[in-house]
């Protein structure tokens, strides 16, 4: 089998990632700061642990300042809901995902925000064209996604975070897509809040996510309960990050985030490298097929292609290359923004994700399917 769906789950993972997941579960398998005991005090050290080396990771001078989550929706969820008040104004761009699109939707609809979307011919446009278009008086927030999961253009623009910033408005980046092949220092670049998940270029298990924060702003939670931490309160303790992570954590994906994160660390080279050659290696090979319609493939991207051929829906080439043991994913992205920027709404978009562990002789075969479909 081979299997072109890395931006919805990467399927193989680093044998350390294996390692270390297996690890905790037979040598650890208990919850930190659930108990005083040794082996809960182990587990609390290796949750810490953790913590520093994502937040380092991340470019976080106070690498501790990570809350997790079982993924980015969740912490896509818990930043919106918790930072935004009444009244406030966020500045979206049109390739976000919906776990974005619907929370500040979502908020819109019990009126409490408003958002805006910038359009896709606006993206290049310098930073204070775009303040000046679409930023208002009561603009809280800025935000953009990494890259986008439907065609792996990279969208996130450092000048336009640093800026923002200097205007007093908060940035926010959703890494999801993108993290892990392309490296964010987020102080430096001037990203106040980053949102990620573990299970896609960052190689490690699903289930584990987080919130990198620049700065500790009083961040409402977003679901109350256990924390391990002042039980005798009524409601989850006003202390920073753990109460914001009321329930079990998954700490056997936590666990297995660390070792993902030391062998992207240790190959980074290596992953962007063979990721942009596969990119190419494949625009270029598809660009031969008659009536075929590439989206985004001017642009710098990830290891993301999407496209569609004329004649075909987008179910009918997943099920023909699925017939021939080549798993890739079809329809809408969950990313209807981007599909309406890029006039796919009504058919969706065959999408091929890379991981490290592709080849150019995967490639070839994926194309000498598709060729017959001319």
């Amino acid at each position: 089998m081979i299997y072109f769906d890395n931006a919805a789950t990467t399927r193989y993972k680093p044998v350390e990632v294996y390692k270390a997941f297996e690890y905790y579960m037979r040598e650890i398998g208990v919850s930190p700061g659930r108990g005083s005991y040794s082996l809960g005090i182990r587990a609390s050290r290796l949750l810490y642990q953790t913590r520093k080396k994502t937040g380092s990771y991340f470019g976080l001078k106070q690498p501790e300042n990570v809350v997790f989550t079982k993924n980015s929706t969740e912490a896509i969820n818990l930043f919106f809901n918790g930072f935004l008040k009444k009244g406030d104004h966020v500045v979206i761009t049109c390739y976000e995902h919906n776990a974005v699109l619907r929370t500040l939707q979502k908020l819109k609809d019990d009126k409490k925000i408003e958002y805006s979307v910038i359009r896709r011919e606006d993206l290049a446009r310098e930073p204070w064209e775009i303040f000046d278009k679409y930023c208002k008086a009561d603009t809280r927030v800025f935000a953009s996604t990494l890259s986008s999961n439907l065609t792996g253009r990279i969208i996130f623009r450092e000048d336009i975070f640093r800026f923002m910033q200097n205007k007093g408005i908060t940035t926010f980046m959703d890494a999801s897509q993108g993290a892990g092949k392309l490296r964010i220092e987020m102080e430096r670049q001037g990203v106040g809040y980053l949102a990620f998940t573990g299970h896609k270029d960052l190689m490690a298990f699903p289930g584990v996510g987080g919130l990198c924060c620049s700065h500790k702003d009083s961040i409402k939670p977003l679901i109350q309960g256990g924390t391990g931490l002042s039980g005798d309160t009524y409601t989850n303790p006003d202390i920073f990050p753990e109460g914001l992570e009321a329930g079990t954590l998954n700490m056997p994906a936590i666990w297995s985030l660390n070792s993902a994160i030391g062998y992207v660390e240790k190959h980074e080279a290596m992953l962007k490298e063979k990721d942009r050659l596969l990119r190419e290696y494949l625009i270029n090979k598809l660009s031969v097929i008659k009536n075929i319609e590439i989206y985004d493939q001017d642009y710098p991207g990830v290891g993301v292609v999407s496209f569609n051929i004329n004649g075909y829906s987008s179910a009918e080439i997943v099920g023909k290359l699925d017939q021939n043991g080549i798993c890739v994913r079809g329809g809408i992205h969950c990313a209807i923004l981007s599909h309406e920027a890029l006039n796919t709404a009504s058919k969706g978009a065959v999408r091929v994700s890379f991981s490290g562990q592709n080849t150019r002789e995967e490639i070839g075969e994926l194309v000498r399917i598709l060729k017959e479909c001319r």
